[in-house]
């Protein structure tokens, strides 16, 4: 009887068009809009090879040897010095397509950039500031005095995060808050269930509470899950969303459903009504995903950690988002942790309340 309803309930989930449709186009949708959004967020800067730089020197003070100095050390850190005796800055680099220029004159130097190009100009900028530092006999001084003293310098390379972009943020934070918005694609099979009194009528047939939670519970997750797994691969291949470690990624997904349609059956066990169930779940997953970063990135959001570690959504995301960007996360385990403990937790509170509706209307 129970494979009977599990295969059942899984033709009847799966058969809706509907239901389809939003476990695969509406992840999409949204992914490609907050990208779109927000692409300027996430962007990171990557160097030129080459940053063409032109100069005028005006300062008749400025020692040859010093010029060539700066040339040789810049050219050395992609920096390329090209002389223009004459014209206005503005238009020698408009006209010669340069990143920057710089004025040397009274003892002084002016650097310009266009908009296009401010992060070479920052760049110009720190080698001026770090030539001119060192340059200096103070500067020289306690360089030497630091070597002669026989101290060894100690060199570390910290752990980071790459950066990753709002592409593959957004296309990997979205599956998971879909996901969790599971009880939507059994809406229609809860409805039906409770217009035509179905499940009174399998309560009378002697099945356990256990097996009617379960004969909705598997079909459920069967259908979110291959929904939300076709929704990631869609989003490879349509967005170019990349997934890092597929295995990992598609068991975090998994469990998300598994938590997520827990959570919504409670909800109807408890409440027995398939409105009140979805407003209720999709409070709480949006308060999740406001604090698990499916609308803000985490990254940059100022909410309190302490906060963010109660979203089973962050967990998910920050799980996701570095099997990305590094290939391993420490937030794996937490992250199937917390799904299974969900699961278990809202799987059992249920089927206690289902037996306790038994008890009372019998």
């Amino acid at each position: 009887m129970i494979r009977y309803l599990i295969k059942n309930n899984f033709k009847i989930m799966f058969r809706s068009v509907t239901n389809i449709l939003l476990l695969l186009v509406a992840p999409l949708l949204v992914s490609a809009v907050l990208e779109s959004a927000f692409s300027s967020l996430l962007e990171h800067y990557e160097q030129k090879e080459r940053i063409d730089v032109g100069y005028q020197l005006l300062d008749e003070t400025m020692p040859e040897e010093m010029m060539s100095a700066l040339i040789a050390g810049a050219d050395q850190n992609g920096l390329h010095f090209a002389l223009y005796e004459t014209g206005e800055p503005e238009k020698v680099m408009r006209d010669n397509g340069l990143d920057a220029f710089v004025v040397f004159a009274d003892h002084t130097y002016t650097v310009y950039q266009s908009e296009d190009s401010k992060k070479e100009g920052k760049v110009l900028e720190y080698v001026l500031f770090a030539f001119f530092e060192n340059a200096s006999g103070e500067t020289a001084g306690a360089s030497k005095e630091t070597v002669s003293a026989g101290s060894q310098l100690k060199v570390e390379t910290p752990d980071f995060m790459p950066a990753i972009d709002s592409k593959d943020y957004y296309g990997i934070i979205e599956i998971i808050y879909f996901c969790w918005c599971a009880i939507v694609c059994g809406a229609s099979l809860f409805s039906n269930e409770k217009k035509y009194r179905i499940g009174q009528r399998f309560r009378v047939s002697g099945l356990t509470e256990t097996k009617l939670y379960a004969a909705k519970f598997i079909p459920t997750v069967m259908v979110v899950g291959l929904g939300m797994w076709g929704a990631a691969l869609l989003s490879h291949i349509l967005l170019g969303v990349h997934w890092g470690n597929i295995f990992l990624s598609g068991t975090i997904i998994l469990f998300s459903a598994l938590a997520a349609v827990s959570m919504g059956l409670m909800f109807l066990s408890i409440f027995d009504n398939v409105v009140i169930s979805i407003i209720l779940v999709f409070s709480l997953v949006w308060f999740a995903g406001f604090f698990g970063g499916s609308f803000e990135t985490y990254m940059f959001s100022a909410h309190p950690e302490s906060l963010k570690l109660l979203s089973p959504l962050y967990h998910s995301n920050r799980a996701l988002v570095e099997l990305s960007c590094m290939g391993h996360s420490d937030y794996v385990s937490g992250s199937l942790l917390y799904s299974a403990g969900i699961t278990v937790v809202c799987s059992a509170a249920a089927i206690l309340a289902g037996v306790i509706r038994k008890r009372g209307k019998a």
